[in-house]
């Protein structure tokens, strides 16, 4: 039976399962601070047998594999190939992240290794939300977003502050578990104490800092709508634009009056690809219209595909296309969020931040020609235009700016900290969490709206096609929710906020700085090794 028992691949395996837990609402999400630990333990136990490179790394593989496959397999709701290759790549990454750790570690030495590790792991989740590959989704501080109470300080940190807490939490841990096992008493100690006090003081002041917050009362009135209308059978295919229009209107009429500020509906509400040089005159647009003119004070902000013409002797982006039979004209598409209130001036911002495979292919200059494969999600696919600020749709008397949050673009905390840089006193997320059927996928998406709104502690209004609508308080805590495939309203006063946290002012600057450390470290290491092998070579001649 022994042979047959592999302690190091149970503890790698097991690693992988304590890491998916706070992915799963209503799971331990502390398992997230001893999660690496079972993997460390098998990589100084293999070490230690004098196992090879390419073994450390499977092992590795094995654990990362475990988690992202447990965390993010409902991709394959949406797409068999994007699950397939978010899973793979994704650990690939992270095994790459170890091998660093190896490297670091061989050739500078434990401690060195240690902060390699924390800082390559760091520098890794930046990567993923600057790069063109953007998957920020399993960012270690993005596991506590269901649990506000204790990441308050995220409005100084931001997200990425609590990945450097999960890390530094989990190598004290191993810290501990070694001066157990070896039976060092005075130094198990001093690694509890570290440990406890690592734990309980950011607790400490993240309770703090919960129960002393208090929002400043600029009231707005918020009517969001939730029209759960099945993405795969009725939303581009079953049902007309015109049919779906008028549910939205059918709920808004029944939750809005004269006291409503705004009235928000989900990403590509309005999907029959308006021209965007015909807003004015579009039959939608103008029904939304009419709507607004019977309560003026309202401010309908909805999602859209919208269109946009250039000429040839225009710049032209390079995500633009010819347009058929008009020579000399081309096109660019867009995921929009559009708000249409009684001045009729019509803002209009472009989704920025597009689903990799699906909304575009990265570097489209370079790899327009992969365009083709593209995922059809339905609606709009291949890579879609961009616009390089974070526009804020201002109220026509200038109270009030939304950031317009469209669907992926939530899941980035500086990219968000762009809108309110920009001037915006309130967030609104629209989105379409349907793709994923019933998973846990919607549920964690929900999560990282919670965790924009302390990071920028601004009010956060939600609506999705499907999926949580909510309005989140600006210390992200869920004041009302409407829940998966129910169709209806939530109506409620949330908070207008004109200040700038640090992190709105500094951005991810534990990530870059991060980054910066991770190259000074892997260098030093190259230094070692390089003076190793001169070393070897000396003595030979």
């Amino acid at each position: 039976m022994r042979k047959f028992y592999n302690p190091n691949f149970c503890r790698v395996f097991f690693s992988g399962i304590l890491l998916a837990l706070p992915w799963y609402e209503g799971l331990p999400s502390y398992s997230i601070f001893f999660g690496f630990v079972p993997l460390l333990l098998a990589y100084d136990k293999l070490n230690e047998k004098g196992a090879g490179f390419w073994k450390l790394m499977l092992y590795a593989f094995i654990a990362f594999f475990t988690w992202n496959a447990l965390s993010t397999w409902w991709i394959y709701k949406a797409t068999m190939l994007g699950a397939i290759l978010a899973v793979l790549i994704t650990t690939m990454l992270m095994t790459l992240v170890f091998a660093g750790y190896h490297f670091v570690r061989k050739y500078a030495g434990k401690v060195a290794g240690i902060f390699g590790f924390i800082t390559l792991w760091i520098a890794y989740e930046r990567f993923f939300h600057d790069s063109e590959v953007a998957w920020p989704w399993l960012s270690l501080g993005n596991s506590l977003g269901n649990h506000p109470k204790v990441i308050q300080w995220y409005e100084f940190t931001g997200m990425m502050g609590g990945s450097l807490w999960i890390l530094v939490i989990n190598f004290l841990i191993l810290g501990l578990v070694h001066a157990i096992r070896g039976k060092q008493i005075r130094r198990a100690g001093w690694f509890s104490i570290a440990a406890l006090l690592t734990v309980i003081l950011p607790l400490w002041i993240s309770i703090s800092m919960y129960n002393r917050y208090h929002e400043v009362q600029n009231p707005v009135r918020v009517v969001i709508v939730q029209p759960s209308i099945d993405p795969y059978n009725e939303k581009f295919s079953g049902l007309t634009n015109e049919q779906q229009l008028d549910i939205m209107f059918s709920l808004a009429k029944q939750a809005a009056d004269s006291t409503t500020d705004y009235v928000v509906c989900p990403e590509t509400a309005i999907d029959d690809r308006i021209w965007e040089h015909e807003l004015h005159v579009n039959s939608s647009i103008l029904r939304i219209k009419q709507f607004v003119d019977s309560l003026p004070n309202v401010k309908w902000v909805t999602g859209a595909i919208t269109l946009k013409l250039f000429s040839s002797s225009e710049n032209l982006p390079p995500t633009a296309r010819e347009l058929p039979y008009r020579e000399g004209y081309f096109y660019d598409r867009y995921n929009s969020a559009i708000q249409v209130d009684t001045a009729f001036q019509l803002p209009i911002y472009h989704k920025s931040k597009l689903v990799v495979g699906v909304e575009m292919m990265p570097y489209p200059k370079q790899l327009k020609f992969l365009e083709k494969l593209a995922i059809d999600l339905g609606g709009i696919s291949g890579s879609l235009g961009t616009q390089p600020d974070r526009g804020v749709l201002w109220s026509p008397d200038r109270r009030f700016g939304v950031g317009p949050i469209i669907c992926y673009e939530s899941d980035f905390g500086e990219f968000v900290s762009g809108y309110v840089k920009n001037g915006a006193n309130l967030l609104f997320v629209i989105t379409n969490d349907g793709w994923w059927g019933d998973t846990p996928g919607y549920k964690q998406h929900l999560s990282f709206s919670r965790i924009r709104a302390i990071e920028t502690r601004r009010s956060v209004a939600r609506s999705a096609n499907t999926g949580i609508s909510a309005i989140i308080n600006q210390r992200g805590d869920l004041v009302r929710t409407l829940g998966w495939w129910e169709r209806g309203t939530i109506s409620g006063t949330i908070n207008a906020n004109s200040k700038q946290t640090w992190y709105v002012r500094e951005g991810d600057y534990i990530g870059r700085l991060s980054a910066f450390m991770a190259v000074l470290t892997l260098a030093a290491a190259l230094a070692a090794y390089l003076m190793k092998n001169n070393g070897r070579s000396a003595k030979r001649s």
